[in-house]
């Protein structure tokens, strides 16, 4: 998150749900209703933002991960 803070969440494509956890355990949005392919989209697109953004991030720390955005995904 851009505040620096952890959130959690937790995607059901078979149960068409997603939800975010802010760092305190609070659900603080719930998405229902969803069909499995939007969750798995939706998980595909966040995934792709965020293994970019941490990919640069390890660009500027020198650490060679930001052409490899699989592994740029789990480097934290």
């Amino acid at each position: 998150m851009p505040s620096g803070k952890i959130y959690k969440v937790v995607t059901k494509p078979e149960e068409g749900t997603i939800k975010v956890y802010n760092p305190d355990g609070k659900l603080v949005s719930k998405d229902e209703k969803l069909s499995k392919e939007a969750v798995s989209l939706i998980e595909k697109i966040f995934l792709e933002n965020v293994a970019a953004m941490v990919g640069a991030m390890e660009k500027e720390k020198g650490n060679g991960t930001e052409e490899n955005l699989e592994t740029a995904m789990y480097i934290r």
